[in-house]
């Protein structure tokens, strides 16, 4: 099999696995991903494109905040689709990539200085930081029933608001490479921005 047709079965593969997330991690998060990953690599020049291509795709395809107790099958399924398309030359690094490249995984295991983790990190990061990123996190939010803000410490705690502080202003200092730090710095300032303003108006409010 060529790797046109890899890259559509996975495709196919990653289309079904997202299709019960928010319109949040949907297929556009991960074709904004794999645009980000392709344009790291190209400057980095760290793995062959087409690996990051897979991973890029597959990132997402095993996560624990829609698949909860299911998860463990999912990934029987991700191992049984990279077997089955001539991918497990590649399987346990693809495997390795779906189980850390979250924020917010705190038990994160195996080889963590992995190149092809880095750029699938960065990308993953990047499409949580400005203008994009504070879309999501709202629109997540609101999947979720979070509250946007309140001047209570207590309740703000569980606003998107509060998200901000404890990922979003986060991700610029976690960035691995070179060409992701560049790009975080510019999100991360838009937020910066965007917080401010968000504060201005609330005065106002109060």
């Amino acid at each position: 099999m060529n790797k046109d047709t890899l890259i559509k079965e996975a495709e196919k593969f990653v289309r079904l696995s997202v299709s019960r997330y928010d319109s949040g991690h949907d297929w556009w998060h991960i074709t904004r991903v794999r645009k980000l990953a392709g344009r790291i690599n190209e400057t980095e020049k760290l793995e062959d494109p087409f690996i990051v291509d897979i991973a890029a795709l597959m990132h997402d395809a095993v996560d624990s905040k829609f698949y909860g107790e299911n998860s463990e099958h999912r990934y029987k399924n991700v191992r049984d689709f990279l077997g089955k398309n001539s991918l497990g030359e590649i399987e346990e690094r693809i495997i390795h990539i779906i189980k850390n490249v979250s924020f917010s995984n705190k038990l994160k295991t195996g080889d963590l200085r992995d190149p092809l983790l880095f750029i699938i990190q960065d990308a993953d990061r990047l499409d949580a930081m400005g203008a994009i990123g504070i879309a999501r996190a709202f629109n997540y939010g609101g999947f979720r029933n979070n509250i946007i803000y309140s001047p209570v410490e207590a309740e703000n705690k569980h606003s998107t608001i509060n998200h901000f502080y404890e990922k979003l202003l986060l991700l610029r200092s976690m960035m691995n490479t070179l060409t992701g730090k560049e790009m975080a710095a510019e999100r991360h300032l838009f937020m910066e921005a965007f917080l401010k303003q968000f504060y201005s108006e609330i005065r106002l409010s109060e």
